[in-house]
């Protein structure tokens, strides 16, 4: 096994820092955790285990890395979190879109008591493992290192030049994209130094710097529209088309402007994140965590934020939206799946899982009351 992968597995807990383990070391999860100390600073650190399971992240790693936020939160530490990951464990189905909405949902939360939040990033960084490590205050990138939103196979598919592909998920072009990205070898002794540098810095980042000015259009936009009356606002995602990079920094901006203090209903009609090269280049992962960002700073200042779901909804918007809501419901029309029922077969040989009932999602968190939304 290539050196830079063995350090990205639970032995770099090891290598680095004396520690105590906070998950339990004999389970099967492709994920452990542990408090640990380096130069004299307690900090927790969660790592994905690329041997399990290409550390892709489902119930049970998802469970390690809230109990890790959870601690780090209870206990005033720095979050340290090791992320090689092929991304959501698909063949659990669209339960892991409530894992990690509650794991997300957890994190930028949980960013208001933790200080600081460092993501090391190994080989591979795919679909929620990649907002995962898009919550931090800085990611570390090793020199292999590939991050998207979707994981290479399904980019390939609906790209027509795989270069291309290769080129934009590359550590270098995400370096050049990402404010809060440094590089690292990824060797123990530097990425000790490395670590030991930003736990001596200031660690704090605003996630919603830069995200009202991606946008080049001027609000209202043609894909998003929004209103208000006496203490209520409404902001509409037109269209099933996956949103590209323009449309989210437009979303973020309708959210951010809106008069403090009003609630607001949030209607999505958009299916699923965008699976162009020409979106992943500008950092999609980002630019979702940046729109989920700034729900949950609305919901913190005191407004209620509804989501409400008006069409199959999935993969990255869905998280986004979803991870800090005050509520989620479904219209009619209201679907949610783990990935769009067109591209499921491109990423499991089991194809698309059946539709959930709504009282399925409910069960799962996936949504938060059974009663409609009601479009009158």
């Amino acid at each position: 096994m290539p050196k830079a992968t063995y350090t990205m597995t639970s032995h770099l807990l090891q290598d680095i820092a004396p520690q105590t383990p906070l998950s339990d070391p004999l389970s099967p999860a492709a994920a452990q955790s542990a408090v640990i100390e380096l130069e004299g600073t307690r900090l927790v650190a969660v790592a994905t285990l690329p041997e399990r399971a290409r550390g892709a992240i489902g119930k049970r790693e998802t469970a390690i890395f809230r109990q890790a936020i959870a601690t780090a939160s209870e206990h005033r530490l720095p979050l340290m979190m090791l992320i090689d990951s092929a991304g959501a464990k698909v063949d659990e189905g669209v339960a892991v879109q409530g894992d990690l909405r509650a794991l997300i949902g957890d994190l930028l939360v949980g960013r208001q008591r933790i200080p600081g939040v460092l993501a090391v990033l190994g080989h591979n960084t795919f679909g929620g493992a990649s907002l995962v490590a898009m919550c931090a205050d800085q990611r570390l990138y090793t020199p292999a290192n590939r991050l998207a939103m979707s994981g290479p196979r399904l980019l390939y598919a609906r790209n027509l030049h795989q270069h291309r592909v290769d080129a934009v998920i590359s550590a270098a072009s995400r370096l050049r994209r990402d404010p809060a990205g440094h590089a690292t070898s990824g060797a123990p002794t530097a990425l000790r130094n490395d670590i030991a540098r930003w736990l001596a810095s200031s660690r704090r980042i605003d996630l919603n710097v830069g995200s009202a000015t991606e946008s080049v259009a001027t609000l209202p936009s043609a894909r998003v529209s929004r209103s208000q009356q006496e203490q209520h606002a409404w902001v509409t995602c037109h269209g099933s088309a996956p949103p590209d990079h323009r449309d989210l920094a437009d979303l973020a901006q309708a959210i951010q402007r809106l008069p403090t203090g009003l609630s607001l209903i949030l209607r999505c009609q958009w299916s699923c994140h965008s699976l162009r090269a020409i979106d992943e280049a500008r950092l999609q992962s980002l630019a979702l965590v940046r729109l989920a960002s700034s729900i949950e700073y609305r919901v913190r200042s005191g407004a209620a934020v509804e989501l409400v779901i008006d069409g199959e909804l999935s993969g990255g918007i869905y998280l986004a939206l979803a991870a800090c809501a005050s509520q989620v419901r479904l219209t009619a029309r209201g679907r949610v799946r783990s990935l769009p029922s067109r591209v499921a077969a491109l990423i499991t040989p089991k194809g698309d899982h059946p539709q959930a009932s709504a009282e399925h999602l409910h069960a799962l968190g996936i949504i938060d009351t059974l009663e409609a939304w009601d479009e009158h």
